[in-house]
């Protein structure tokens, strides 16, 4: 089978955890005997430090608006419709330009994967910094307005697409809430990696944790890993540890840089924790996972409800146990590995931070727990990758 993919970019270097499941995508479902491409729509961004086993169409749509976007990607289903028996597209950027071409007489199937919520939604906050100021005017209603076009006036074209993958079931029903029909056409896919492989790269056993661990009479080692920007939560765990009674039996360390980090160092000093943090800035892979093996607790105090992540997903591999808000994407994810916090709730995240951290028994338990949620199939890219293409076969069959 010939499958077409069109993705915004290739970029494994200085970019986020997008290129890596893709390429493990495309990787995997060559393996399987298929003849695939990938046609990156904006080639001027690509960093790609090796050779691919893949074939790689350097293209550029040369917009960012909206219906550039998707008038450009209309146009790259229809130039590369006779290559192909079944296009993959990145949904959340292009699916209503890739259901317009199929809703206009488009002959090939389009399949979709969703890993981000749409740039329309409402964005995210950090609630225990300080307001940013508000929006002009005119920029609400800039907002307002996109949000009603894509709603009530492109949403119907996304329907047209024949297939739909979601990382986790809370951003399926996000999309179903948009308009969205997915209804018997769509895969729950995980965030796709090879923990196998992984584990086998870096020496990783289930042992592992209780093994670096078990004779600890230091302070409990809690580490958070993400870009500091809106709504990720480091001003909610910083704040929820200024509550914690046992300070001096923790140590916090944060991961990451970005355009919040000032305020993070500056609340810190505010709520006078700043001597049990470490703001250990970006990290490289392999300090960052010399990290995981030393570290006791991995929180992910906030995402999107409806978002699962990378940097759990990471954590889970090391058999880190794990803290993270309850009733949604993170939660999914992490499974019987981790405390669950009411969202938000800085009083209930201290106080499970002090259960989690006065028990060495019950993160041992959970460190076990992590292998079990890995071997769930939702999480098992080969087995996701299998029913993938089952899917692509049949709609090719039934054209």
């Amino acid at each position: 089978m010939r499958i077409f993919f069109i993705t915004t970019k290739l970029n494994f270097v200085n970019a986020g955890g997008s290129s890596d499941e893709n390429d493990l995508m495309f990787r995997t479902l060559q393996e399987m005997g298929n003849q695939v491409a990938v046609v990156t729509a904006y080639s001027k961004i690509n960093n790609i430090p090796n050779k691919l086993p893949y074939e790689l169409i350097e293209e550029n749509l040369g917009t960012g608006h909206q219906f550039g976007i998707q008038r450009g990607v209309f146009k790259l289903l229809k130039k590369y419709e006779k290559n192909a028996d079944i296009f993959h597209v990145d949904g959340h950027v292009f699916m209503y330009g890739a259901g317009a071409y199929r809703a206009l007489g488009g002959k090939v199937p389009v399949a979709s994967f969703f890993n981000r919520e749409l740039v329309s939604w409402p964005e995210n906050v950090s609630t225990f910094l300080e307001i940013p100021k508000a929006d002009s005017f005119f920029k609400k209603l800039k907002k307002h307005v996109r949000f009603f076009i894509e709603r009530y006036i492109m949403i119907p074209f996304a329907n047209y697409v024949d297939f739909f993958e979601f990382t986790n079931p809370f951003l399926e029903k996000s999309y179903n809430n948009f308009g969205l029909k997915t209804n018997g056409r769509s895969l729950i896919i995980g965030e796709l990696f090879d923990w196998q492989k992984f584990m086998q790269k870096y020496n990783i056993a289930e042992s592992t944790y209780r093994d670096n661990r078990e004779s600890n009479i230091g302070p409990v080692e809690i580490i958070y890993v993400g870009r500091m920007v809106a709504g990720k939560g480091f001003d909610l765990l910083i704040t929820a540890f200024a509550k914690v009674q046992n300070k001096d039996n923790f140590h916090l360390t944060l991961v990451g840089n970005g355009p919040e980090e000032y305020m993070l160092h500056e609340l810190s000093v505010k709520l006078g924790v700043n001597k049990y943090i470490t703001f250990a800035g970006y990290l490289p892979k392999d300090k960052l996972y010399k990290l995981f093996k030393e570290v006791d607790i991995f929180i992910q105090p906030r995402w999107r409800k409806d978002m699962s992540s990378m940097s759990l997903l990471t954590a889970i591999i090391f058999g880190v146990p794990s803290i993270v808000p309850e009733g949604g994407g993170l939660a999914w994810m992490a499974g019987s590995s981790a405390l669950k916090f009411k969202d938000n709730d800085v009083n209930d995240l201290a106080n499970t931070i002090e259960k989690f951290g006065s028990d060495k028994k019950l993160r041992f338990s959970l460190s076990e727990n992590c292998y079990n949620r890995l071997k769930d199939d939702e999480l098992n890219h080969k087995n996701r990758m299998r029913y993938l293409y089952n899917t692509m076969e049949n709609l090719r069959k039934n054209l």
